[in-house]
């Protein structure tokens, strides 16, 4: 009985890392539960006005900012949470301004459309990258990224 007593607390060690039906924590549903919730006009937030005439969402909020430079240029790099899970086609979208040295982006995504989950915020969370040259950065020094609730700056 003592000797088996370590094989079996290994074993149950062993067991409880997978993701098989034999793990004790996969046993019972600790999550929440009951229907999705729907998506709410009030979740979304207007963007400017892009060529195309369609009007875009800005995401909630924005975890990082990032600018990576590149031989020719830069890469900005955004990672953005949105209110629901499975907002999909994310982008930068330039905004003119009247602040000289300063390039702005809204960070846009289409909402789904059907019904979500508003989930984890790791699973609402969004990444996006986009090349500028440096023929368009060209007396250029700070970029600046909004969301629906913060705004994030980072210098060249």
């Amino acid at each position: 009985m003592i000797r088996s007593l370590p094989v079996a607390l290994c074993a149950v060690l062993l067991v409880s890392g997978c993701g098989s039906r034999l793990n004790p924590m996969t046993w019972f549903d600790f999550g929440r539960s009951g229907p999705a919730d729907a998506v709410n006009s009030e979740d979304t937030v207007p963007a400017e006005v892009p060529a195309g005439g369609e009007i875009l969402p800005l995401v909630a909020g924005l975890k990082s900012l990032s600018a990576e430079p590149i031989p020719g240029g830069v890469i900005l790099h955004a990672v953005g949470v949105s209110p629901r899970q499975a907002y999909h086609s994310a982008e930068l979208v330039p905004v003119p301004t009247d602040d000289a040295g300063v390039m702005v982006f809204d960070f846009v995504a289409l909402p789904p459309d059907v019904p979500t989950a508003v989930g984890s915020e790791r699973s609402r969370e969004l990444t996006v990258a986009t090349k500028l040259t440096n023929r368009g950065l060209e007396g250029i020094r700070l970029l600046r990224v909004r969301s629906a609730s913060n705004t994030l700056s980072v210098r060249r």
